[in-house]
């Protein structure tokens, strides 16, 4: 069903609203593709690339999520010469309400929507702190300590020690727990479970790990 001319943002604002959402993506490494994971498929990444270089008018609800997505609140739109009309619609539409709004994780940041939505098995629930980030085990490669199904929470830390239990991504799409050993060369990924291979890594950027366990939920049956 086609998207009604009065719910698109207007010709007059579709290149501006365009390249402010073109700079958030790039300032948080989101491709094209990723945009378009995070919005559910919703816009595949040939529509989101038109909305970008305005030659094709964003439905006002995509923007509004996508303003969600990237942390672009109300005062971006100030900055934006619009006339009476444009502002009365956005005002109607209450991007205030709709970015801030009160949803489980208002206060995920783009970094960690990117986690949830590249990998399969992370998920956002929150415990005790505003942003904590899990995921479901979907092997027994750290058994006896962790069990298939636990849920693992998990954070970012500036630096991580031997001896750490932490999540990285082994496969394209799926995040494990590894135990973490350095050496002078690089570091030792080391499964529990002794039928998983240990995996010996030279070269590793701390931003290759995308954090460590801090909590375990297991459900008793």
């Amino acid at each position: 069903m086609r998207t009604r001319k009065n719910d698109l943002v207007s010709d007059n604002l579709k290149l501006v609203v365009g390249n402010m959402i073109k700079e958030a993506r790039l300032k948080y490494n989101y491709s094209l593709e990723d945009l378009s994971r995070a919005l559910g498929h919703k816009k595949n990444r040939q529509t989101l690339h038109k909305y970008e270089n305005g030659t094709l008018n964003i439905p006002y609800d995509v923007l509004f999520e996508i303003c969600r997505i990237f942390n672009i609140d109300d005062s971006m739109f100030e900055t934006i010469p619009m006339s009476e009309e444009e502002k009365k619609k956005i005002e109607n539409k209450i991007i205030k309400g709709y970015v801030k709004s009160i949803r489980e994780d208002n206060n995920l940041t783009p970094k960690a929507e990117k986690i949830i939505n590249t990998y399969k098995n992370a998920s956002f629930e929150s415990i005790s702190k505003p942003q904590e980030l899990s995921i479901k085990l979907l092997d027994d490669s750290m058994a006896p300590l962790y069990l298939k199904n636990d849920k693992i929470y998990f954070s970012k830390e500036e630096d991580y020690k031997n001896g750490d239990d932490i999540v990285i991504a082994i496969k394209n799409d799926v995040l494990v727990v590894r135990r973490l050993y350095r050496y002078p060369k690089g570091i030792i990924l080391q499964a529990l479970n002794p039928k998983y291979q240990t995996i010996n890594v030279n070269i590793i950027s701390t931003d290759m790990i995308l954090g460590k366990v801090n909590a375990i939920v297991r459900e008793v049956k």
